[in-house]
This record gives structure tokens, sequence and C-alpha cells, in this order.
């Protein structure tokens, strides 16, 4: 990861980004969706290399599926098949 300079960087600013868009209540459901990833990996991560870690990311994983859930009247248009 050291040799993809940008990664981490990127990484904090999506985090921090999604984290105003949840606080401020403004873009909820993209902010979800977009922090979605980080959080699958996360757990992910504590279920394969560090599962001392694994409480506290499977309640972020849960609180965002709750969100999903609370915003999924937003998705309907992008889960519709035409």
């Amino acid at each position: 990861m050291s040799a993809a300079v940008y990664f981490l960087p990127l990484l904090m600013t999506t985090e921090l980004l999604c984290g105003i868009a949840f606080v401020s209540g403004r873009f909820v459901p993209l902010a979800a969706v977009v922090i979605f990833p980080v959080t699958l990996n996360i757990v992910l991560f504590h279920v394969f290399l560090a599962p001392e870690g694994l409480p506290i990311a499977v309640l972020l994983l849960l609180a965002n599926v709750f969100l999903a859930y609370a915003c999924r009247q937003n998705y309907r248009g992008l889960l519709t098949a035409k």
C-alpha cells in the first residue's frame, strides 16, 4: 500500500466526507453507498486477520445496513430493471 501513495489520503478523505454527510444529514443515501465497501473491507479484515476487533466492525456494518434500509426509497430507481 505504500507504493500507491494516493490510496490512504483518498480513503481518509472519503471517510471524512461521508462522516460529515452523516452528521449533517445531507446526502445520507449517497454516503451510505460510498462508505459501504470501506465498511465491508473493515469487517473482512477483522474476520480474517484481526478477530479481536470484530464486534466493533460488525456494529459498523449493521449501522451501514440500517442506514441503507432506512433510505431504501431513494435506491428504488437504481435497483429497478428496465
